[in-house]
């Protein structure tokens, strides 16, 4: 089943399930269809209103008017909420612009197929067998089959109309026939998507999220509605949610979650997801929405200035490690300064770095090695070198400092940077 469909049950369904039950007369003005009778209403209804179908007019639903295998798959596409922009090419050469992402979108979750390779027949009547798979393999019901006492099911259509049968959606046209190659109408296929979402969101177990918190970058935990029923593993439950991704790109990705566990209450599951370390964006569980940033300082380009005004340029580029050779005059570099780009969004004004001095070969310097040598101060979106003395005489030799520069989740990028002073 389509995790698109999984979230539209657990927040959608269920309201509109007791909005019917409890105010069945309001139903009529979900819609303006003067062809649906009580028979059909509820479903068209409900339907309707959800987004998933629409009338063959403003006022015709075309409730006894067969339907097309190319009106299936748009109406199915629709309740599942799957993505018909984006979908592959499923390689039919009959499909018009009305149904093409539809059917490619249901063909990618591998809930269709066409009549031939390269053909889908989208105007070809849709019959109760092709329903039954439709319906079944939309909705995953494959594992609620039942023998039927239907002498009309056999071949490709069998397994679904088992499925269904199981499930007590339908039942045959006769004690002992199923119809299965009777055409079927468009009031009667509404009538059983309706109840096939009636039957899933009443026997299928959906964890419903309540709040979430990031763990880290590949880790949430989340407190359910209710505890998960103990028939249900704590896996079972994590792959009922509806987790996703939108990066600060803006690309969308769907992710899996694994390694379930459940608290003792059974309310609170924690699992792990794709590592989204270097990376910020929203997450969504369920209706829970929470933005991340898992993506460390980056460190860019830099200048020293030296006494009397020349400069070197140095650049990280992104990188951890950078280097430079400044020029001694008299065995010595007068540093005037120095100007640092890394960048991240949580950095504030006049926030502070320690430069450690890792290493050197200079011998009067090497008592020095491991401690603070000097500290970078944030003005104006740029880490500057706060004066001290002891940088008007720097020693000819080789230099290697450290910085690390975390922000406020705790990522940090930890800079290396060797200088050497004189040729």
């Amino acid at each position: 089943m389509a995790k698109s469909f999984q979230k539209f049950l657990t927040v959608s369904a269920t309201a509109a399930l007791v909005a019917t039950a409890v105010a069945p007369a309001a139903s009529a003005e979900g819609h303006t269809f003067t062809d649906v009778n009580d028979r059909y209403d509820e479903a068209v209804s409900f339907l309707y209103a959800n987004g998933m179908i629409s009338g063959k007019t403003s006022t015709k639903f075309g409730t006894g008017l067969n339907l097309t295998r190319g009106d299936a798959a748009v109406i199915l596409a629709n309740a599942l909420e799957l993505d018909t922009e984006t979908a592959p090419d499923a390689g039919f050469k009959d499909l018009n612009s009305r149904v093409k992402g539809a059917v490619n979108a249901l063909a990618a979750e591998g809930i269709i197929s066409g009549v031939t390779k390269d053909t889908f027949a989208p105007n070809q009547l849709l019959t109760r067998g092709a329903m039954a798979k439709f319906l079944v393999t939309s909705f995953g019901l494959e594992d609620f089959a039942e023998e039927t006492p239907f002498t009309d099911v056999g071949g490709v259509f069998a397994p679904y109309i088992e499925a269904l049968y199981g499930t007590g959606i339908t039942s045959g046209k006769t004690p002992s026939k199923y119809g299965t190659y009777i055409e079927i109408t468009r009031g009667d296929f509404a009538n059983l998507l309706y109840n096939t979402i009636m039957f899933v969101e009443e026997n299928i177990y959906f964890a419903v999220a309540e709040s979430a918190a990031i763990t880290n970058s590949k880790t949430l935990t989340v407190t359910l509605d209710e505890a998960v029923p103990q028939e249900f593993t704590a896996q079972d439950a994590a792959d009922t949610l509806y987790l996703g991704v939108e990066y600060k790109d803006g690309t969308v990705e769907e992710l899996i979650p694994s390694k379930a566990t459940l608290s003792n209450d059974r309310k609170t599951l924690t699992f792990e997801h794709k590592d989204l370390a270097g990376k910020e964006g929203t997450l969504w569980i369920d209706d829970v929405e929470l933005a991340f940033d898992h993506a460390a300082p980056v460190a860019g380009a830099g200048t020293i200035t030296l006494e009397g005004g020349s400069a070197v340029n140095f650049d990280f580029a992104g990188k951890n490690t950078a280097s430079a050779t400044l020029p001694a005059t008299n065995g010595i570099a007068n540093l005037n300064g120095i100007v640092l780009n890394v960048a991240d969004s949580s950095f504030t004004a006049n926030q502070t770095v320690n430069v450690i001095l890792k290493s050197t070969d200079v011998e009067a310097a090497k008592s020095a090695e491991g401690k603070p040598w000097g500290v970078l101060e944030l003005k104006n979106g740029k880490w500057n070198l706060v004066d001290k003395e002891i940088y008007n005489f720097i020693p000819t030799g080789n230099y290697t400092f450290e910085a690390q520069f975390k922000d406020s989740n705790n990522n940090a990028t930890n800079l290396t940077f060797d200088f050497k002073v004189g040729e």
